[in-house]
């Protein structure tokens, strides 16, 4: 097989996943909380690894491996509802939730009271304070007063505060659905940050930058196909053309 056909392939598989990067960043570009995807990849070189004693060309045996997706945690611009359970975070911190997996950490602060008084995320999952419980409020004493710090008051009674994490490595967290991500194993960091109420945190996604990216992709993607196809095409000729004459 030519080698050129090799590289064509391997850059078909990795424009196909960036697209797919791509799309879905600009399918959440107006997600509360959401922060973009950015694709990794790595170079092996498939005779190294083999124990067979092929000769290590890289033009023959190189080639693209996915090594993984990392989420860039850019700080997104905060948008005034006036809802005073809508609280956004300004700064490296994550609000704690208590789900069925375990806490899991999120920047999506669209919380609800629940019928008993509990502060939920949407889906009803207890949004955690800072002694690891969730934080629990009167529904008949009216609207809550949440400061900078997290600490959640009703009138003048302090129910609270909201428990707010940071990490040395947020790209590293995991995805867990739901705009939330996984802690598990990740290093603390200081939390350099404060809480806004009445307020959402937008999407990171640039809209615009993510539409040149998504048309670039496709041009790079048809590239390949032509050089494939190209490729193809003509080793069959030869086989047709040279072999058959040959015999």
């Amino acid at each position: 097989m030519d080698p050129g056909y090799y590289v064509a392939a391997g850059s078909l598989k990795a424009r196909s996943f960036q697209l797919d990067v791509v799309s879905n960043n600009l399918a959440n570009a107006s997600t509360v909380g959401y922060k973009a995807d950015q694709p990794f990849f790595a170079i092996f070189n498939k005779a190294g690894a083999s124990g067979r004693g092929l000769p290590l060309t890289p033009y023959v045996n190189d080639g693209v491996v996915f090594g993984e997706t990392g989420v860039v945690f850019e700080q997104g611009s905060l948008r005034a509802t006036g809802r005073p359970l809508d609280l956004a975070i300004e700064g490296n911190a994550f609000f704690t939730v208590r789900t069925a997996q375990g806490d899991q950490v999120t920047r999506d602060g669209r919380f609800q009271m629940g019928a008993d008084g509990q502060i939920q995320a949407m889906d009803g999952s207890p949004i955690l304070g800072k002694n690891g419980q969730p934080i629990m409020v009167d529904p008949k004493k009216g609207d809550l007063t949440i400061a900078a710090d997290g600490t959640v008051q009703q009138g003048n009674q302090a129910l609270g505060q909201l428990a707010l994490t940071a990490y040395e490595k947020p790209g590293s967290l995991k995805r867990t659905g739901a705009l939330r991500f996984d802690p598990t194993g990740q290093a603390s960091a200081p939390v350099k940050a404060t809480v806004t109420q009445g307020h959402v945190e937008a999407s990171t996604v640039d809209t615009g930058s993510a539409m040149v990216e998504m048309i670039r992709l496709n041009r790079l993607f048809e590239m390949s196909q032509k050089v494939a196809s190209t490729i193809s095409y003509d080793l069959d000729s030869r086989s047709i053309n040279d072999v058959a004459i040959s015999k």
